[in-house]
């Protein structure tokens, strides 16, 4: 039997227990005896146990993680064991899905499962280390025993902490979107309960979901109405009247389900810190509080800034002023609910939508110190949007990478209003795809200026994702947990990989206005093979000042846009550029001798 350790960045086919980054496999190292790892303070640090027996069946096994020692103590509990599931995809077993270890849902076997997974010969588990914000900077050492069938080994673990702090808060929002009530299909105990939004099972079940999302440091951000402006019950509250006599019957249902987000509550149990919820969808759409049908009419005018004033009073009264709370138009004229596409606007004349509605909306928020902001979704016309009016009205957007990408200046002008930008793209290819492709978000957002990224639809979960991800299901960083008798969501390997380099971002990020900012930007556009910041941007495209109805999407537009960062490199450049990261960030440095580590401060 073969037993060996694996960091990170690289995963393993459950078909061979080889390489599934195959194209770096010269970079793939198998850590027979010992690893070792550096880490700052304030983060997780993760590594991978691989197991491959020669007879392809495995049933009995020990994992003993004692804590490791030296200027200071990590103590065991710090460690924390998943069993990593194994999807099946193009011929291949990929591992996504985690398990935490333990539980009475799933044994770790080879196979795990002789139904979904009867040709699988290799197995891991994913092991997580947390370094307290307090941990005493230094070497420490320890061991991991294991025991398989029998079979016992001893790994050494060797870690090196710096003295730089990645931050509690995000400085950087990893978005995990979601649209309405996309969780309770998947959990049967939800989906068929009619009472769901009444007893609040829904809520709570939404609840796992934000926590788990912060303890990855990531956003959970449901847009609680549909396609057609309906509002999922419990993500607006009840109403009654019309005209000037509307007003908000009652804020329980509301309160009951976000009041522990906004006040922070929620998230007592997690490490990155009890605060409130960082951004937040309102409800308010073409539909709602006011009637489609009375669009162009002063009723309708009047009905919205009545509620939304009522809004801004119930959240001054809760002391609910810490959060980003977005109005945002999710509607496209292709749903057929609308007549207007103001969401990724794609026709000039559909502006004129949106000009109106901010007729509706304006003012009513400006004296206030809840942080309420119009948002905008723009991609074929960021450019002008980002410099336009419409720069002043919306004070958060989101843009499609390949489009700012051709407009480096966009930044500035945005920053200067005080606008909120975060990018979006294919951030979650397939699940057999490098995961040096998610590290390249935060980064990206690092050499641009963006602060943000979205991942769209994050619970799309596919119709079985347990054995065959279909391309939808490929979108979702967390699984539903039945399966494997848990009533609430499970991580996924990206989703662990996404929160190890978000903390690398978010350190880098601590560098902004300091003369350190140049010396981080020399270091990755290095690793990158870039010659420097330019390299994040590319030339805007001859046909930029065409109506983008006339573009060539087949073939112009992918030629424009910068190819995505993560092709023909390998992830091995993750480790590179967190190690240089560390020690650029920490007061003290370490001596080096032939390009190691001495676990020794200057």
């Amino acid at each position: 039997m073969s037993i060996f350790l694996i960091k990170d960045y690289f995963r393993i086919d459950g078909m061979t227990g080889g390489c599934l980054e195959s194209e770096f496999d010269f970079d793939f190292v198998r850590h027979e005896d010992a690893i070792t790892l550096e880490s700052a303070r304030n983060q997780y640090i993760s590594f991978q146990i691989v197991f491959v027996p020669e007879s392809g069946r495995l049933e009995n096994v020990l994992i003993n993680c004692a804590g490791l020692k030296g200027d200071g103590v990590l103590e065991a509990e710090n460690f924390s064991l998943f069993i990593e599931w194994f999807h099946r995809l193009e011929g291949r077993l990929i591992p996504d899905l985690l398990v935490p270890w333990g539980s009475k849902g799933l044994q770790f076997n080879i196979p795990l499962d002789t139904e979904y997974l009867p040709d699988q010969k290799a197995g891991a588990v994913w092991v997580d280390l947390f370094i307290p914000g307090d941990a005493v900077p230094g070497e420490y050492s320890g061991l991991i025993a294991v025991n398989a069938d029998g079979l016992q080994k001893e790994f050494g673990i060797s870690l090196f902490v710096h003295d730089a702090v990645v931050p509690a808060k995000s400085k950087i929002t990893a978005d995990l979107n979601n649209y309405a009530d996309s969780i309770s299909p998947a959990f049967p105990s939800l989906a068929g309960n009619a009472s769901r939004y009444d007893d609040g099972s829904f809520f709570a079940m939404e609840r796992q979901f934000h926590k788990l999302a912060r303890d990855h440091r990531s956003l959970f951000h449901n847009l609680g109405y549909s396609h057609s402006g309906k509002v999922t019950p419990g993500f607006a509250p009840e109403l009654e009247g019309e005209g000037k006599n509307i007003r908000v019957k009652s804020w329980e249902r509301f309160d009951s389900h976000f009041g522990p987000l906004l006040d922070g509550s929620a998230f007592d149990s997690c490490k990155t810190g009890v605060h409130p919820l960082e951004f937040l969808y309102l409800p308010f759409n073409l539909g709602w509080p006011a009637s489609y049908e009375k669009w162009g009419q002063k009723g309708y005018k009047t009905e919205y800034r009545r509620i939304i004033a009522e809004f801004v009073r119930h959240f001054e009264e809760k002391g609910w002023i810490n959060t980003v709370v977005e109005i945002l138009l999710n509607h496209k004229k292709d749903y057929r609910f609308f007549p207007y596409t103001a969401d990724e606007i794609w026709y000039e004349h559909d502006e004129e939508s949106v000009d109106l509605y901010y007729d509706v909306i304006k003012d009513t928020y400006s004296d206030t110190e809840v942080k309420i902001v119009f948002r905008m979704d723009s991609s074929n016309y960021w450019g002008t949007h980002s410099i336009g009016r419409f720069a002043d009205m919306c004070g958060m957007w989101v843009a499609g990478v390949s489009m700012f990408n051709w407009f480096p200046e966009s930044m500035a002008h945005m920053k200067a209003k005080g606008n909120i930008v975060w990018i979006y793209g294919p951030v979650l290819r397939g699940i057999g795809e490098s995961l040096l492709s998610l590290f390249t978000w935060p980064i990206h957002c690092v050499m641009t200026g963006a602060t943000g990224f979205t991942l769209w639809n994050t619970t799309g979960f596919g119709k079985d994702y347990l054995a065959m991800p279909l391309d939808e299901g490929t979108q979702a960083v967390m699984y539903p947990g039945c399966r494997f008798g848990h009533e609430g969501p499970l991580p996924s390997i990206r989703m662990k990989a996404l929160r190890n380099y978000l903390q690398a971002a978010d350190l880098a990020m601590t560098s902004v206005g300091t003369p350190r900012k140049r010396q981080v930007d020399e270091l990755i556009n290095k690793c990158f093979g870039v010659k420097d910041n330019s390299g994040w941007w590319r030339e805007k495209p001859d046909f930029i000042n065409t109506p983008p109805r006339y573009w060539d999407f087949e073939k112009a537009v992918d030629e424009a846009s910068l190819a995505p960062m993560h092709l023909g490199r390998s992830p091995a450049i993750i480790e590179k550029i967190c190690v240089e990261l560390y020690e650029l960030m920490s007061k003290r440095k370490k001596e080096r001798a032939n390009g190691q580590a001495a676990f020794k401060y200057q």
